[in-house]
């Protein structure tokens, strides 16, 4: 009964601070000393700078800076103007074209960012004030790129993954394979969504006759093709087994050097710096972040709250695939006051159990624990992209913003409960790459 009493305490201590808006870290770490201090006293709190510190060093987390390096650099070349017109050149012609450009755009810097704020900057800045120019509605515009811009978190290399790999041990590559199907099933569901809606209701989006010819096609494929070529390369020599996902963050940060610095040429001091403090910033915030997480993490192992909470659901007489729906439902609703990576640090050692007791895979519980927190960044009021898009575009409205954004919720709803009934969306091209 004390043992609840305390955990009840930290909870609401958590929740608190959250509303309080105080930083993350601080209301993660804090509410997990004050549980733990209440379980076990001073003792308790002995362990904790050790266990902090173990945790920073896992290796599978060295990929992070690397990978968040490695978008930072090709963020400060012209990379994403000439991702942009790629996909304007070979979607535009679609209805809805300039949103289908922006849903495609975001897929492919997702896949080399790795992080949702990055591409809902880069696309955002470009693609919006385009659209608005055009006569497209302001909510429309901006929901095709807040809601696309996620897409980061579930293509990789995603950063998310390797968040889930550092707690779970499930291999990184593996996890990034099984996020390709989900991402881009994700990623075709937007775009016949805003095609749809542009066809039902033209005054969304005004379609505008562009004549684009085979040769500027092939001219901006050409401008694109080290982003894919890169792509290629830190995806390929993971999946053939010739490096694992930490040293190709490696190979790609120096390949992305490589491609700004000689196809760009925008490797300045200024961008250099730009850079570097990029990486050094939103590096050390999701580092202190994964070790205040386990702070909290280690009051609940405790308690065993999650093997008391698997032997409450054992008992329920209701089948599976609803507790699970049940589950992320809750997950979903806490997306809207906790950011996405907080979340998932806290969140995964207690439902990792519990869905590994009904026998799901845990390769299969990251990815959709992956998809389920997409919406953490684009519901409010901790929706991180929808403030992302307001700050690039200043002129948009935010109540626009969320509300150009709110349909795509559905869509991801809609994803993830197909993958509940279907796991093989994200175990199949796995079990592939392991063959």
């Amino acid at each position: 009964m004390l043992d609840a009493l305390a955990v009840i305490t930290a909870v609401l201590a958590l929740l608190a601070l959250v509303y309080l808006r105080t930083p993350i870290f601080v209301a993660l770490g804090t509410s997990g000393l004050l549980g733990l201090l209440l379980l076990e006293g001073w003792r308790g709190l002995e362990q904790v700078p050790i266990a902090f510190v173990s945790q920073l060093e896992s290796y599978s987390l060295v990929a992070a800076p690397m990978y968040i390096l490695m978008g930072e650099i090709l963020a400060v070349g012209g990379l994403g103007r000439a991702i942009f017109r790629f996909a304007h050149a070979w979607l535009g012609r679609l209805p809805g074209g300039l949103g289908v450009t922006a849903v495609g755009s975001s897929t492919v810097f997702g896949a080399l960012s790795g992080v949702s704020l990055s591409a809902v900057t880069v696309v955002g800045r470009m693609a919006v004030p385009e659209m608005l120019t055009r006569g497209y509605r302001p909510s429309f515009a901006s929901g095709a790129v807040v809601a696309s811009g996620a897409l980061a978190m579930l293509i990789p290399p995603s950063l998310m993954f390797i968040l889930y790999s550092a707690i779970s041990g499930v291999s990184i590559g593996a996890l990034f394979a099984g996020g390709i199907v989900p991402g881009l099933l994700l990623a075709g569901l937007m775009v016949v969504f805003v095609v749809i809606m542009a066809v039902v209701k033209p005054e969304l989006a005004p379609r505008a006759e562009e004549s684009i010819t085979w040769t500027d096609r092939w001219k901006t494929f050409r401008d694109v093709a080290p982003a894919l070529v890169l792509i290629a390369i830190v995806l390929g020599s993971i999946y053939t087994g010739l490096a694992t996902a930490t040293e190709a963050a490696g190979i790609g940060a120096i390949g992305a050097f490589l491609v700004v610095g000689i196809f760009d040429r925008a490797l300045t001091r200024e961008n250099l710096k730009r850079i570097l403090v990029g990486t050094t910033q939103i590096s050390g915030s999701l580092l202190i972040i994964v070790g205040s997480a386990f702070v909290f993490s280690q009051m609940l192992v405790v308690v065993r709250a999650a093997e008391a909470i698997t032997g409450f659901i054992g008992g329920l007489s209701v089948p599976d695939p609803v507790i699970v729906i049940g589950l992320l439902i809750i997950v979903m609703a806490l997306g809207c006051l906790i950011d996405a990576a907080s979340l998932l640090l806290v969140i995964t050692p207690i439902l990792l159990p519990i869905f590994e007791a009904m026998g799901y895979d845990p390769l299969w519980v990251g990815v959709i624990l992956v998809v389920t927190l997409e919406t953490a960044v684009i519901t409010p009021p901790v929706g991180l992209n929808l403030y992302a898009m307001k700050s690039v575009v200043p002129s948009l409205d935010i109540g626009a913003i969320i509300r150009g954004a709110l349909p795509y919720l559905a869509i991801e709803a809609g994803l993830v409960v197909l993958m509940v009934f279907v796991p093989e969306i994200a175990t199949w091209f796995p079990s592939i790459t392991a063959g």
